[in-house]
């Protein structure tokens, strides 16, 4: 009897589809993509990196005047304070990180030796420069406030002996910023070199020293600024979600599918039926598409079985006698109720029974749903379980795989919260048939997160169970 009542569904699913009879939707199992759409995402950045820019903006020149010292070996008669001149610098560099430059400097003007006579000279010296205070980047787009401590070498020219040695210079440069390209340094810098530089001393060791404290104005050209770089994994999440959404719309578009062609298949043998029974003319404009479509919008009533029931009734009170089908004469012998209800079944039973076996199409009832209580995976009824113990006998008995849904109700929680819940749901689910004797390899597990599309809220919070032919 039941697989007699299994078999007649396709039927009654066309008599809801072509002659707006009553709607079967607890005998449907209805496939829904019901996964929500990830948000957009806000970027957020990484702290303390930004991409490198090796050739474009973040170029500046440097210009600044003040006083410099000369501090030799020997040191001479006269103190420090007596050798004071004044120097003046110019410079140009660039910024390849927030934290990280160079420039090439070039300082000259005058300066008293130990004697003390004054004597010309020329500094150029290229430098390793490092901003201390990059890190407050991250929270502004550019710096008020920058400390640059730099080291670096090049050559010192002394024009009253034609001496020409290699220097090392360091110090350190303090700069605010007066607007986006204009900035106030101000430097405390020295050079070190051999000690017969001003003339006197030997030429194997370092001893002479210049110091000095300038102060100027830096000047940015072409971009300023820096590009911070975005942080990915966000995007990786949520690629990961679009990829459980397309999977989850994929396999919802394919059962569709399947369950259009059988119902295709389904209202093709109803109209043969029709025909035979001379009822084609009374119901062929439910075959317009026009009309199809208006009375699939029309609402129906829930659990009434009329429409099957008068379909088999018709199916096995008929008499059939000689018709004529499409022009040609063909002869039909009179048979009992028994004869035909068994040749209609067994018709339909085959047709059926091929869709269920491609494993796409899901038996069509029961369908099992275990509701659970807010925010856990705790039945809310315990007695539930019941349904488990026949699942899994009828499982192992004809082979059959299990496709197990978890869900949760969207109008509480968080999308990722839901998500999760949805997934120890329906593992809650499968480690309950696992103990009872399941093999793994029969259980598919679907998550779709949080959903809406049953009321009262508390119906969302379920997991669902089919089962489908291998």
């Amino acid at each position: 009897m039941i697989k007699k009542i299994v078999l007649m569904l396709p039927l009654a699913l066309a008599l809801k589809a072509q002659a707006g009879e009553l709607r079967l939707l607890d005998s449907l199992v209805v496939h829904n993509a019901s996964m929500e759409m990830p948000e957009p995402i806000e970027p957020s950045y990484l702290e303390n990196i930004t991409s490198a820019v090796v050739w474009k903006g973040n170029w500046f020149l440097g210009f600044s005047n003040g006083a410099l010292v000369f501090a030799g070996s020997p040191l001479g008669h006269a103190n420090l304070f007596d050798r004071i001149e004044p120097t003046l610098s110019v410079s140009a560099g660039k910024w390849f990180t927030p934290a990280v430059g160079g420039r090439v400097s070039f300082q000259g003007f005058k300066l008293k030796n130990s004697l003390p006579h004054k004597q010309s000279y020329q500094s150029v010296h290229a430098d390793f420069l490092w901003n201390v205070l990059s890190r407050h980047y991250n929270t502004c787009d550019l710096s008020q406030w920058n400390l640059i401590p730099y080291v670096g070498l090049g050559i010192i020219h002394n024009e009253g002996n034609r001496n020409s040695p290699f220097a090392f210079s360091y110090g350190v440069t303090g700069q605010y910023r007066l607007s986006q390209r204009i900035h106030l340094t101000m430097e405390l810098g020295g050079t070190t070199t051999f000690k017969d530089f001003d003339g006197r001393g030997v030429s194997n060791r370092f001893g002479d020293n210049l110091i000095s404290v300038t102060a100027g104005l830096s000047f940015s050209i072409g971009k300023v600024g820096w590009k911070r770089v975005i942080d990915a994994n966000p995007y990786i999440w949520q690629n990961k979600r679009l990829m459980e959404y397309v999977s989850s719309v994929s396999s919802s578009n394919s059962q569709l599918i399947q369950q259009h062609n059988a119902d295709m298949k389904a209202i093709v043998e109803l109209k043969k039926i029709l025909e035979i029974e001379g009822l084609l003319e009374l119901y062929q404009n439910r075959f317009n598409k026009r009309e199809v479509k208006s009375h699939l919008t029309k609402p129906y009533p829930k659990n009434n079985y009329s429409g099957l029931n008068s379909l088999r009734s018709r199916l096995q009170g008929v008499q059939w006698s000689d018709h004529s089908l499409n022009g040609d004469s063909i002869q039909v012998r009179n048979s009992t109720k028994e004869d035909r209800s068994e040749s209609s079944s067994e018709a339909l039973s085959q047709s059926y029974l091929a869709e269920l076996s491609k494993g796409k199409s899901c038996i069509g009832a029961p369908v099992f749903f275990f509701f659970f209580k807010i925010g856990t995976n705790r039945l809310t009824d315990t007695s539930q379980l019941v349904n488990l113990d026949e699942i899994a006998r009828i499982a192992k008995k004809y082979n059959l795989s299990i496709r197990i849904c978890g869900a949760a109700d969207s109008a509480t929680g968080t999308p990722d919260g839901n998500h999760d819940l949805g997934a120890s749901r329906s593992g809650y689910i499968r480690s309950q048939l696992l103990h009872r004797g399941i093999d793994k390899n029969q259980i598919l597990e679907v998550n779709e997160g949080g959903i809406d599309t049953y009321a009262s809220n508390e119906a969302n919070r379920h997991t669902k169970v089919m089962l489908f032919l291998k």
